[in-house]
């Protein structure tokens, strides 16, 4: 009689838990995520914080954290990472009463983009693993990640490349204020800029030569098209990460000489994606900091799609720009029309530098 009692009370002692854990076991449990950092370079680290507190006198034996976690992001492996899934991130908790708990975890990002934690699913459960209830948080995690940025000497350049040590003269005007001797003409000098004087005295015909002042725009632009059939997705995506690393790291350079630098390119931002005429991204010379990580912030977002051919993004630039700009041209490839619009803008006195990228799967 005493060994069924024991079993009646056993039994009725994990029911009543258990329709306990069941009914309350959720409730007054807060949560909230969040990144140490809003923005970072592709290859820092970061941390990723949970909080969870458990805000009622009943005890809590367990709780599961679970969330999908983009592959770019990579999360230290830790005993509390019990996933063999690299895209879901489990963490497991225990509560005391009115107790709250934080973990910090740390998080290595991989690759440019725009991560958003949306959603984080909890779990808890009686003391014998009999039932579980799950409840969905929603969080307003986001991490920003930018292109890296890459060292002058690292980016495979051309010799008579404009980032060369001639770099600053080529982007900067010449002011006629600012003489500051002559020298001997040559068949592209205008001939206002004729110095008659110091000719009679040479017998030679010399120009006036003049200091710079910077009053001078770059343009950076970067063809994504990979073929010339709009409908077709961008398949090299490695190629295209390239170029925007490319990007990147000549704005930063150019601005950090004080150089007024804008961006454009036929790839497509990420809030653009389901427009039906998706728009070029197009973002104006400015200076400064605040310009530079508003190019990149721009950057991140880049999805893998693509608006119109480069062609017509190029052809804008003929029509709509009456600044004196020098441009950037950073692709992979260059189609019969491309060309043509970079003809016009060499013939309007525009400065085109191109750079052609390469996978490492090409020849």
């Amino acid at each position: 009689m005493n060994i069924a009692w024991v079993i009646v009370v056993t039994i009725g002692f994990i029911y009543l838990q258990s329709s306990l854990y069941q009914r309350w076991g959720l409730t007054k449990i807060t949560y909230h995520r969040k990144f140490n950092k809003l923005a970072v370079f592709e290859g820092q680290v970061v941390e990723l914080i949970d909080q969870i507190a458990n805000e009622k006198i009943l005890p809590l034996p367990w709780v599961r954290l679970e969330s999908k976690i983009n592959r770019h992001l990579a999360i230290k492996q830790t005993e509390d990472h019990v996933s063999e899934d690299k895209q879901f991130h489990r963490t497991l908790f225990s509560f005391l009463p009115y107790q709250k708990i934080t973990r910090r975890h740390e998080v290595t990002c991989l690759k440019r983009g725009v991560y958003a934690l949306q959603t984080v699913s909890l779990a808890t459960g009686d003391l014998f693993g009999f039932q579980e209830k799950f409840k969905q948080f929603n969080t307003d995690a986001v991490l920003t990640v930018y292109p890296k940025l890459l060292e002058l000497e690292e980016l495979s350049l051309p010799v008579h490349s404009f980032l060369g040590e001639q770099s600053v003269k080529r982007w900067i005007m010449d002011d006629p204020f600012m003489k500051i001797g002559t020298r001997t003409y040559q068949e592209s000098d205008p001939i206002h800029s004729v110095n008659w004087k110091a000719s009679a005295r040479t017998n030679q015909l010399q120009v006036n030569m003049h200091d710079y002042t910077a009053d001078h725009y770059v343009m950076i632009y970067l063809n994504v098209d990979q073929s010339d059939d709009i409908k077709l997705p961008i398949e090299n995506e490695q190629l295209f990460e390239q170029s925007i690393t490319y990007a990147a790291s000549i704005a930063h350079y150019s601005i950090s000489k004080g150089i007024e630098t804008g961006f454009a390119t036929n790839a497509v931002l990420d809030k653009d994606r389901f427009e039906q005429i998706k728009p070029f991204v197009h973002l104006y010379p400015e200076s400064g900091d605040g310009q530079l990580y508003y190019l990149l912030d721009s950057m991140a977002h880049l999805t893998y799609e693509r608006s119109r051919n480069f062609h017509y993004l190029i052809e804008e630039a003929v029509s709509n720009d009456t600044r004196k700009i020098d441009y950037v041209l950073i692709t992979s490839r260059i189609s019969n029309e491309t060309q043509q619009q970079i003809e016009l803008l060499r013939n309007k006195g525009q400065a085109v530098e191109i750079i052609c990228m390469t996978s490492e799967d090409d020849d």
